[in-house]
């Protein structure tokens, strides 16, 4: 939000909330955001959405309707770009088919340029126009909407998705038809080879494409082979689903499929398609397939976890994705409220996405746990100053940005239910962590003894978090309350119910035990040394609004 992202300064400039998603730059910070007394003011020097208003009474600007399209997509191709894209290998047939156009443009921070123009059409209807200068500038039609370019030619069974147009169009010359390309290239965030969570939402076009590539027995990512090649390309794993995804090997001297046309000629572009391989999740592999990984450990080692925001835990607990935390601790202890807390602390401080499939709270009571969180005021009247309706928007637009919830009031408990949908908010909104809480609501498959069936629903969790990415937090209730003298004794992984394969299974187990005066978090078993260690901390627990700070 606008007035929030001031902080205790008086100016900042960050991205717009309005245009930022629809272009190529959409990092860009184009938002001036100034505070004026009791007022905050903002202005676009891109799209021009402007503004001021109340610091307490601030509300987002709606998105307007996207513009229809009036660009002509039938005014051919000049001379100049004919050549440029003979030059690239592309022959005219196959850009006449594309619809491919020139025109000039005024790409930010350059002069008029001759620029190749990309229609996008989907079900007969221009969707989109990409530019691409001559001189390698890009830019998007304003209102251009976020698909699959070239998914017109798409045919079962095997998509070719590539990072740019003209790799499609050399695929397509190459006799691939069902070539496509993603809408804004590669990401511009990357770090540790992965995208930044704050381009999630750039990925949107893989769930508008979910029915097409459902329909596809296997998808080849042909993207470039670069740094941020490689992490669009674990992304796009991620979310399609890494059993369905192929990857290509380049030539050398070669990094995407142009370069191979150009260079090899349109029989090698093919048969670099044809000798895709399974993208590596399981099977056996020769040791130099991870020779790179172990050199990367050995100059940096395995770096750490991202924090819970707190560092007095950090120093014996850090997230990372694809594990499995196991929680647990007495009814009313306040296991729930800290998962809670550790989700809004990484979806504030790191934009991360959840979903949360908590049985014992109805979607619209959690909703309102996370709006105190992050509000950090209570949402019922009360002895302490609850959040006005202002605050309460731009919290409910805030959990609405981070979370989706597993709904259960219909039904639909069994584990592979909740990680089909769990798999679908992943392509949906790329989450990077979720939440079942607590584990004694799932329906499990009654095939052997308790502890056969809580050790294969262990399994199946802890293989789908770390083939998507997705740190899971799993709740679990201790079996017996037996108290020593007036106490209750700090529980840990051997006293939840059922099966010992709660501590085998768990990358790392805490427990949260509320005490007099403060809130213990202990830490009884984590699976790596890099990640965190045994032991304890003490947190403060604020009952109005359920948040935890250090004391």
């Amino acid at each position: 939000m606008y007035a929030e992202s001031l902080g205790n300064q008086d100016h900042v400039r960050i991205q717009c909330k309005v245009c930022s998603e629809d272009r190529t730059k959409a990092d860009d910070r184009c938002v001036s955001v100034t505070r004026k007394g009791d007022w905050v003011m903002w202005n676009c020097h891109h799209c021009d959405d402007k503004g001021s208003a109340p610091m307490n009474e601030w509300q987002p600007k709606k998105q307007s309707a996207k513009p229809s399209f009036t660009v002509d997509i039938s005014v051919g191709l000049q001379d100049e770009v004919k050549e440029y894209l003979f030059i690239r290998g592309i022959k005219e047939e196959v850009s006449k088919e594309a619809r491919l156009f020139s025109c000039k443009r005024v790409f930010r921070g350059a002069a008029e340029q001759t620029a190749i123009a990309f229609p996008n059409v989907v079900e007969g209807k221009v969707v989109g126009v990409k530019y691409r200068g001559l001189n390698k500038d890009f830019s998007q039609e304003s209102g251009s909407e976020q698909f699959l370019w070239g998914q017109e030619f798409a045919e079962a069974p095997m998509l070719v998705i590539t990072e740019g147009e003209i790799d499609a169009l050399s695929a397509r010359q190459s006799g691939v038809r069902s070539a496509v390309s993603v809408p804004g290239g590669a990401p511009l965030s990357v770090s540790d080879g992965k995208i930044s969570p704050s381009e999630d939402r750039k990925f949107a076009f893989i769930w508008a494409a979910k029915a097409l590539i459902d329909r596809m027995d296997k998808v080849v990512l042909a993207v470039d082979n670069d740094p941020p090649g490689q992490a669009l390309q674990e992304e796009l794993a991620r979310r399609i689903g890494k059993s369905k995804c192929w990857t290509v090997t380049y030539p050398d001297g070669c990094k995407d499929l142009n370069d191979v046309l150009v260079r090899h000629g349109e029989a090698e572009v093919k048969n670099v398609i044809d000798q895709a391989k399974p993208y590596p999740i399981h099977g056996l592999f020769d040791a130099s397939t991870y020779f790179d990984s172990v050199d990367d450990k050995y100059l940096n080692g395995n770096g750490k976890g991202v924090s819970t925001g707190y560092s007095l835990v950090d120093e014996l607990y850090t997230i990372v994705p694809g594990q499995l935390s196991i929680v647990t601790g007495w009814p009313s202890s306040g296991k729930s409220n800290f998962v809670d807390q550790i989700c809004v602390n990484l979806a504030r401080e790191r934009d991360w996405r959840f979903m949360m499939a908590s049985f014992e709270n109805p979607p619209e009571d959690h909703i309102i746990k996370l709006a105190e969180i992050f509000m950090r005021k209570p949402f019922y009247p009360g002895p302490t100053p609850r959040m006005t309706e202002a605050e309460l928007r731009i919290a409910k637009d805030w959990v609405k940005d981070h979370f989706l919830f597993l709904d259960v009031s219909s039904g639909g408990t069994g584990l592979q239910s909740i990680l089909q949908r769990a798999q679908a908010a992943v392509s949906r909104i790329g989450i990077r962590g979720m939440v079942i809480d607590p584990y004694n609501y799932i329906d499990l498959e009654r095939t052997g003894t308790e502890t056969e069936n809580i050790n294969h629903m262990l399994t199946s969790v802890n293989a789908f978090a770390k083939a998507n990415d997705v740190h899971t937090w799993f709740v679990a209730h201790p079996a017996k309350m037996l108290r020593e003298g007036a106490e209750l004794p700090v529980p840990d992984g051997m006293s939840i119910s059922g099966s010992m394969s709660w501590w085998a299974k768990a990358d790392v187990g805490l427990t949260v035990h509320r005490q007099a005066d403060d809130v213990l978090i202990k830490i009884w078993k984590c699976r790596w040394r890099w990640v965190g260690k045994l032991g304890r901390a003490f947190l403060n627990y604020d009952l109005p609004t359920g948040t935890y700070s250090q004391p």
